[in-house]
């Protein structure tokens, strides 16, 4: 066996480079901005506010009004209208008046429903930013980890030339090159992976700014902001700021309403009514003047076992719904804000760990294995495990930190507020 023939899938490994994208740097405060100007799902849910708040003033108007018009008192035996002075034809028109405060109760409640999809679509800006910025995070993160495989390939590549250096002066066994080469084909197979992972997460971004095509453009580095994070500050925070509470709240004074709308059921509305009778001139020659009349009717809301109360019984059970749905929210978020911030304390100290002793001291270690091994002094096996655990370290440090910048949008999300 040639050793020549055994670089040819490094060769191939040194093609699969870092992808680069052409085009801008993709700034994070841009894309959230893009994505909130023309994502199709936030788009619906602000037209669904829209349109709660147009059935505002229907709520609160007045049914339409009737017009009547016919003949009355027409004799059967001859269909004539000048036989009898109580013929005429008529033309009326009627207005129904709800009881005094039903339209009032009814434009409340429509405008309690408007402010609470108005919090949906706050809610829903949040979800979005969260999203997108889960989104950013992961690429900032495969950009890493493609970097990562890079240098490890040229640590790979070093490892190689003193094998083969070793062996071409009988220092060395054949094995070692060819595990290295083994190795390097491994890193190939990572390498296709995250490029496969890096164009999903693309595709996902695009989708989530509106995009018909996937983002293109190259992320920044991660840089996270030292946070001073309080669990019970950030509760009370959401608890007052987060538009699903919010959303909530208002909900349970839409059931207010309908209870006391419901309760308004009891009472009767009005309906007024004019009319105008048209009389012809009798056969007798004689020319009975037109009529005109007037009705005030009320319906008769008896029907309290079966209707009545069984009406304010129902607005009453889905106030007590909305309550129980706004203590289980609170309840939610509370727990939800104190486990997110115990990671990202965690993920902090690791971060930390990682970038001050880990990693420096797996580096010194390969300083010093491949210089050893050149002598041979180190063992082929120690020095490839010694790359393989710095390999493993530098990804686990891009990985927390990704995680970590999820978490604190997650938490954001959560909390309502950007944190600083």
């Amino acid at each position: 066996m040639k050793i020549t023939t055994l670089v040819i899938p490094f060769v191939l490994f040194a093609a699969l480079g870092v992808p680069a994208y052409a085009g801008e740097t993709l700034k994070l405060s841009a894309l959230l901005m893009e994505a909130r100007d023309k994502n199709p799902g936030l788009s619906a849910v602000k037209y669904r506010y829209r349109a709660a708040l147009e059935r505002v003033p229907q709520a609160g108007a007045l049914p339409d009004p009737m017009l009547m018009t016919g003949v009355q008192n027409l004799p059967v035996n001859s269909f004539e209208f000048d036989e009898d002075m109580m013929t005429g034809k008529m033309i009326g028109v009627s207005q129904t008046f709800p009881f005094f405060g039903k339209r009032g109760l009814k434009s409340k409640a429509a405008s309690l429903e408007a402010k609470a999809e108005k919090d949906d679509y706050g809610e829903d800006v949040l979800t979005l930013a969260r999203d997108v910025k889960t989104a950013y995070f992961r690429l900032c993160r495969i950009k890493k980890d493609l970097e990562v495989l890079k240098k490890t390939g040229a640590l790979l590549d070093s490892l190689k030339k003193i094998a083969q250096s070793r062996y071409s002066v009988g220092m060395g066994g054949l094995q070692d090159i060819i595990k290295t080469q083994l190795e390097q084909s491994l890193l190939i197979d990572k390498r296709l992976a995250l490029q496969k992972e890096d164009r999903t997460e693309r595709a996902r971004l695009g989708a989530l700014l509106g995009r018909d095509a996937p983002v293109e453009g190259t992320v920044k580095d991660i840089k996270p902001a030292a946070l001073n994070l309080d669990a019970k500050a950030l509760a009370k925070t959401a608890i007052a700021n987060r538009p699903e509470i919010m959303a909530a709240s208002e909900r349970i004074k839409k059931g207010g309403t309908m209870t006391a709308l419901a309760k308004k059921a009891s009472y009767p509305d009005f309906t007024v009514s004019a009319q105008y009778m048209e009389r012809d001139r009798q056969n007798n020659g004689v020319r009975p003047s037109d009529m005109v009349s007037a009705v005030v009717s009320i319906n008769l809301p008896i029907w309290r076992k079966s209707k009545i109360e069984p009406g304010i019984r129902e607005a009453a059970l889905l106030k007590s719904e909305a309550e129980e749905e706004r203590d289980a929210e609170e309840k939610e978020i509370r727990a939800r804000i104190e486990s997110l911030v115990e990671q990202v304390n965690k993920d902090d100290r690791m971060i930390k760990l990682y970038k001050e002793v880990i990693i420096p001291e797996a580096n010194d270690d390969i300083s010093a294995g491949l210089a050893g091994y050149e002598v041979g002094k180190v063992q082929y096996i120690d020095l490839l495990d010694s790359i393989r655990t710095l390999f493993n370290y530098q990804t686990e440090y891009y990985n927390r930190l990704s995680d970590r910048e999820t978490k604190v949008a997650d938490l954001e999300s959560a909390a309502g507020t950007e944190l600083k």
